[in-house]
């Protein structure tokens, strides 16, 4: 009977204190230092769907930090863009991402230290149309609302963006997502702020239905997650962009190492394959020309809105 009754209070204590991961530095964590080595590659555009400060105040304005380039790119290059209450990000990839062996991609957020977590759940795509999210679970209690700059701890949270401080990334492993319809490559990641609200009518749930507790209200300029960068794991091979090659922007001079523009053109962005931006210019002109003399051999993205061209400069 004593056998019986320590098989079920252990039984009892796993479920109690199950834990996930622990912080950055700590053994057992699975947090991803930005430089490493195992990042191939990292977002090439975004479209941002921002929301208000403070998710129930209808005058509270719109978060206002960031823009669509602070969530291209390396982590820690672009700055950060801040979603607001329950705003999100739409980041692509050119490559794809594909669910290669253990993590496969991982997400930067901005967080000063270990507790001050601000969350997000996942989804990936193949074509921005069908989403698929990764299982979260939230194990924070739910019993008291956690303050503007209150406390939520890693150990607590599996499969949300933000687990993890500066200038670690929170990585995922698309195993982790069971469908029978799941494509074999990604290029759109999809980052959904969580409204960290423990009021049912205004907060967010886990996977589990269980409701996740973050820090909340944020009525400032930088609410909600605040979406560094993405980096990718496990890549696939480039694609050509969903934006036709046929419907060519510019043409590129080898000789002369320079482009020149076959229509007016807004926002030129010139973007290295890791998603940094090496070059930027405003207003072109149909026949203007662009240098690039300045620029190492490699594979270089034109991007003018959401239209994209490639171009091989060697």
């Amino acid at each position: 009977m004593k056998h019986l009754i320590t098989i079920t209070i252990l039984t009892a204590c796993t479920k109690l204190c199950a834990q996930f991961a622990p912080a950055a530095g700590i053994f057992g964590s699975t947090a991803i230092h930005g430089d490493s080595s195992c990042f191939v590659g990292w977002g090439i555009s975004s479209q941002l769907n921002v929301g208000l400060r403070q998710i129930n105040v209808a005058d509270s304005g719109w978060a206002a930090v960031g823009n669509e380039n602070s969530a291209v790119g390396k982590s820690r290059k672009n700055g950060v863009v801040s979603l607001g209450d329950g705003g999100s990000a739409l980041v692509y990839f050119n490559p794809p991402i594909l669910d290669g062996p253990g993590f496969d991609f991982a997400v930067f957020e901005n967080a000063f230290n270990d507790s001050f977590l601000e969350l997000a759940h996942v989804e990936i795509s193949e074509n921005g149309v069908d989403f698929y999210r990764f299982p979260s679970v939230s194990l924070t209690q739910i019993d008291s609302q956690t303050a503007s700059f209150g406390s939520t701890f890693p150990e607590n949270i599996h499969n949300l963006a933000g687990k993890y401080r500066m200038p670690f990334g929170t990585p995922f492993d698309i195993s982790e997502i069971i469908s029978p319809d799941l494509p074999l490559k990604f290029h759109y990641v999809k980052i959904n702020d969580v409204v960290g609200s423990i009021n049912p009518l205004l907060g967010t749930i886990d996977s589990k239905g269980n409701i996740i507790n973050d820090p909340w209200p944020t009525n400032f300029a930088s609410s909600g997650f605040d979406l560094d960068a993405i980096g990718v794991i496990n890549q696939g091979i480039f694609n050509g962009l969903t934006s036709p090659e046929k419907e060519k922007m510019v043409i590129y001079n080898y000789q002369y190492r320079e482009l020149t523009a076959l229509q007016n053109l807004e926002n030129i962005q010139i973007m290295a394959s890791n998603g940094s931006i090496v070059g930027e210019k405003n207003n072109v002109e149909r026949g203007d020309k662009i240098d690039l003399s300045h620029l190492l051999e490699g594979i270089y993205i034109i991007r003018s809105q959401s239209t994209f061209q490639r171009i091989s400069i060697q």
